[in-house]
């Protein structure tokens, strides 16, 4: 990840979103969601110079917590990963800094002209599991 990281041709900032302190479920181990949160995404930072992180408490525009932004540049781009990305889900959230850090997005040049025929926003919810 160093070399993918050094490899960014624009900054990155992860905008880390913690709220109030919910109940686990049962069965659940205490686990303080909102600072694991923290942990993962400092690490992330410490893995190159162009991934910058920043912790807000509750900022508007987040309905799940925790949450992260990623911002290229430090604009929000729409991009968000809610809940903890430990295991396999990890790989979700540093593909969204890498293509973030990009100076062009990745999608074919087909794809960018569909997308600017939509006549409206859109928001899409896109759910990772392992299985």
């Amino acid at each position: 990840m160093r070399e993918w990281f050094a490899a960014l041709e624009r900054p990155v900032e992860l905008l880390v979103a913690v709220g109030p302190e919910q109940t686990p479920p049962a069965g659940a181990r205490d686990v303080d969601f909102g600072a694991e949160m923290v942990k993962v995404c400092e690490g992330l930072a410490e893995l190159g110079d162009g991934v910058t992180w920043r912790v807000e408490d509750e900022p508007d525009g987040f309905p799940r917590f925790p949450a992260v932004s990623i911002r290229p540049d430090g604009r929000d781009a729409g991009v968000r990963y809610d809940g903890l990305p430990w295991g396999y889900e990890l790989g979700s959230l540093v593909g969204a800094i890498l293509e973030a850090g990009r100076a062009e997005p990745s999608l074919r040049s087909e794809s960018l002209a569909e997308l600017e025929m939509l006549d409206r926003d859109l928001v899409l919810d896109v759910f990772v599991t392992p299985t």
